[in-house]
């Protein structure tokens, strides 16, 4: 799983290397079709949650449960048979609901991953490296 960055470059300079027409037959496409036609066929375009954060004083109300829902409506709205979704290892709460209530599954473990923290104070989200676990759940 390439991280969005990555993702994006790849994309871009998979359509950029095209000839003029083919660019403006790809300018709008998705990511999903501009993978399954343009790049190598071990390549694959995946839907990927991250970042899904509910503030502290909001939490235990169902309030991720439903989000969780709403992005894998639109997965799968969007053609896909499959939901990943990144979530730090130690995040034992976040953990119980995906693999326990939701159905997600370990995919793989990335050791040395970018987590976000929010800075309240600065009203900033700061980077730090964290265990990052991959999961999946067929739609």
């Amino acid at each position: 799983v390439l991280d969005g960055e990555r993702a994006e470059a790849v994309c871009k300079s998979t359509v950029a290397s095209l000839g003029p027409k083919q660019r403006r037959e790809y300018k709008n496409a998705s990511v999903k079709t501009i993978a399954t036609e343009l790049l190598s066929p071990d390549t694959k375009a995946v839907c990927v949650l991250s970042n899904l954060a509910v503030s502290p004083n909001a939490r235990r109300r169902g309030i991720a449960n439903v989000l969780c829902d709403e992005a894998e409506a639109l997965a799968s709205d969007w053609g896909y048979s499959q939901m990943h979704l990144l979530v730090e290892e130690e995040n034992t709460a976040a953990r119980s609901l995906y693999e326990g209530k939701l159905g997600y599954q370990l995919d793989f473990r990335k050791e040395e991953d970018i987590g976000l923290r929010a800075d309240l104070e600065e009203g900033v989200f700061q980077e730090v490296t964290v265990p990052t676990l991959v999961l999946s759940k067929n739609l």
